[in-house]
C-alpha cells in the first residue's frame, strides 16, 4: 500500500476546517456527511466513512461475516482515527489497497483507504481489513501526526521501501498480512456455511 502526498492534503485540510461540529454526531446516527473531497457519503460509521452504497454493503458484509474485521471496526470507532474509504477504480489487478495520511486536525486524524474495485467480495474485504489494521497501528501511536512520522512508525513496526519518483513510499507490517490472511479464512469459512445451510434447507 502506498502513501500518496499531492494535492489531497491540501483539499483535505480546506474540506475538514468546513466540516460542521455535527459531523461525528451525524455519522453515529447513519446520516450523510461531507467527505474530504466535500462530496456526500455514507456515513457507515462515526469514525469509518465510505463513498458509496456499494462500500456500505462490503463493510457490512465484513462485519457480519469475519469476526477478525469486526472488532478492528470496532477498535477503530474508540479511536482519534477517521477513515475515508473509496474505490480505487483505476487500479490494476495486481495493484494493493492504498492509504494515505490527510491530516490531524481538531483532535482527529484522518485517512483515505482506497480499495482496489476489480477484485472479489471477499478479496476486497480482507485488503480493507488490512488496511483497517494499520490505520488501527496509526490509532495506537500518537506520534503519527503527518506523512514523515508515519514513515517513522513504519520504520519502527514493520517495512518500508522508497519509491523511485517522488517521496513516495510503501510500507508494510507483519500483524496486517496475518489479519488479512485471518480474515479471507473467515469469510471463506463462513461461506462454506452458507452454502451448507442452503443445500440443507432444500
Amino acid at each position: 500500500m502506498s502513501r500518496r502526498v499531492s494535492l489531497l492534503l491540501t483539499v483535505a485540510l480546506a474540506t475538514i476546517s468546513a466540516l460542521p461540529a455535527s459531523a461525528q454526531t451525524t455519522a453515529a446516527a447513519g446520516g450523510r456527511i461531507a467527505t474530504f473531497d466535500g462530496a456526500g457519503a455514507n456515513a457507515w460509521a462515526g469514525n469509518i466513512r465510505v463513498s458509496d452504497e456499494e462500500l456500505v454493503a462490503l463493510l457490512e458484509e465484513g462485519v457480519r461475516r469475519s469476526p477478525t474485521f469486526k472488532a478492528l471496526t470496532e477498535r477503530l470507532s474508540k479511536s482519534d482515527v477517521i477513515v475515508y474509504v473509496r474505490p480505487d477504480v483505476t487500479a490494476k489487478s495486481n495493484t494493493p489497497t492504498r492509504l494515505t495520511f490527510l491530516s490531524a486536525r481538531g483532535g482527529f486524524r484522518y485517512l483515505v483507504v482506497r480499495v482496489q474495485a476489480g477484485s472479489s467480495k471477499q478479496q476486497q474485504i480482507a485488503a480493507l481489513g488490512h488496511e483497517m489494521q494499520h490505520a488501527a497501528s496509526i490509532a495506537d501511536a500518537s506520534s503519527v501526526v503527518d506523512s514523515q512520522s508515519l514513515r517513522k512508525e513504519f520504520e519502527r513496526i514493520g517495512k518500508v521501501s522508497s519509491a523511485s519518483v517522488g517521496d513516495d513510499f510503501s510500507f508494510e507490517s507483519t500483524i496486517a498480512e496475518e489479519i488479512k490472511r485471518r480474515i479471507l479464512s473467515e469469510v471463506a469459512s463462513d461461506s462454506g456455511r452458507s452454502a451448507a445451510k442452503v443445500a440443507t434447507t432444500r
